[in-house]
């Protein structure tokens, strides 16, 4: 073909193409217009519902065991009203049929202690209650002609698996002692109160065997000033509440020197103003102040094997049915201690011997009839350099108690006249 001008007319390259060609590129092309409008319309619509990422199998087992044991799950899908009946169940679970357990702190016997939000002291009720009455667990039957032991387990709230096994294992009348410096723990607490133990706060005071043995920066001293004493006094009973009374019984020591001092009067006339009770926990010394009180008629050594607790438990029996009743101090706790303990008490009834709490055992006038009036100790001044004690003391640093029926020495003793006294103010 040529132009107008007569110029040949070049050909383009689709002119070119044979026909099968021209049909080959239409088709081709036209699939390649088709793949890529879908691809937009794909990618769109991913845009507009994102997939998930499907979990690996280690994490889908571990999303499996925790929608079967995790609180919060269960906290979500519970209904209120069945979350707390759950709680109750749980709380229920330490109450034991036919044992009364003791009351819950009451509000108006609490004395706010000032600068100390978290912290209440103890006082007598609008109606002239009293923590010795309201906290005091019960008496139970106790057949005529039986004779009555009482037991106080000193160290409570020091190790809360024991604790705990001591307040499940052991019958209600057993009596515990709570050191002032134990962690504050209102569960243990909770379970004693709901088995039906009543629980005396263990009044941390200096011993015999001082400097040698400490209680610590709050312990009660008869060479401190009347305030000191009664600052730490006043801390010591504000540590918790819901208390049947106080004992200088203190983890495997008895702050015997302080105890038998006449600077205790004043920690006795506090507890009776506040409506508590005090154990004397130093067996066969007097007893001073005004407070309604019981005493010790024996300690025991709880570092010793089943043969040693079940020849103690033996005697007190033995001092039970000569006197008419028996008081043991025993702590700090120990396994074998308690297991023993829980067996021995199981067999009382047939020996005409019944369990009571150590409240029972506690009077105002003439004295516990399980034990003798004893003889008051005379305190004289720490010295310096004290000699080790001697095997009569009941209480030692590591806790070892020895039966006993005595007073013990007082420090200085040896050197000490009758008409020492204590140490002067």
């Amino acid at each position: 073909m040529f132009t107008a001008s007569g110029e040949p007319v070049v050909a383009s390259l689709w002119q070119r193409l044979p026909p099968n060609g021209r049909l080959f590129v239409r088709f081709w092309g036209g699939v390649s217009v088709t793949a890529l409008l879908f691809a937009i319309g794909l990618q769109e619509w991913s845009g507009l519902h994102p997939k998930k990422p499907l979990p690996s199998s280690s994490s889908s087992a571990q999303q499996t065991a925790n929608a079967q044991t995790s609180p919060p799950v269960l906290a979500e899908t519970t209904p209120p009203a069945q979350q707390e009946g759950t709680t109750q169940d749980a709380a229920a679970s330490d109450v034991v049929p036919g044992v009364a357990p003791i009351p819950a702190p009451i509000q108006d016997m609490l004395e706010a202690v000032p600068g100390d939000a978290g912290h209440s002291l103890p006082k007598r009720g609008p109606k002239g209650e009293q923590a010795r009455d309201v906290y005091a667990a019960a008496v139970p039957t106790i057949p005529p002609g039986n004779a009555r032991v009482a037991i106080l387990l000193d160290g409570f709230g020091l190790s809360e698996d024991m604790s705990l096994n001591a307040a499940r294992s052991l019958p209600a009348p057993v009596s515990f002692a709570v050191p002032a410096y134990a962690p504050a723990r209102t569960s243990l607490s909770e379970v004693a109160r709901k088995r039906g133990h009543e629980i005396f706060i263990a009044l941390p005071m200096q011993p015999s065997t001082a400097p040698m043995d400490d209680e610590g920066p709050r312990a009660l001293g008869y060479d401190h000033t009347i305030e000191v004493d009664k600052d730490n006094l006043e801390w010591a009973l504000s540590r918790f509440d819901g208390y049947v009374g106080a004992t200088n019984a203190f983890s495997g020591l008895d702050g015997d020197a302080y105890a038998q001092s006449p600077d205790f009067a004043m920690v006795s006339h506090e507890l009776e103003d506040r409506g508590l009770l005090y154990l004397n926990a130093t067996p066969g010394t007097q007893r001073i102040g005004p407070v309604m009180e019981g005493d010790a008629s024996l300690t025991m050594d709880t570092d010793t094997d089943a043969a040693g607790v079940d020849g103690q438990l033996e005697h007190l029996v033995a001092m039970a049915k000569a006197k008419g009743s028996a008081v043991a101090v025993a702590g700090p706790m120990r396994p074998v201690l308690l297991q023993r303990l829980a067996e021995w008490a199981a067999t009382l009834n047939s020996q005409g011997v019944s369990l009571v709490p150590v409240s029972s055992l506690c009077h105002n006038t003439g004295g516990n009839p399980g034990v003798s009036p004893g003889q008051p100790l005379h305190i004289a001044p720490v010295p310096q350099s004290s000699a080790p004690p001697s095997a009569e003391k009941v209480g030692t640093a590591s806790g070892t108690r020895a039966v006993s029926e005595t007073p013990l020495a007082a420090p200085g003793s040896s050197t000490a006249s009758p008409g020492s006294g204590s140490s002067s103010r």
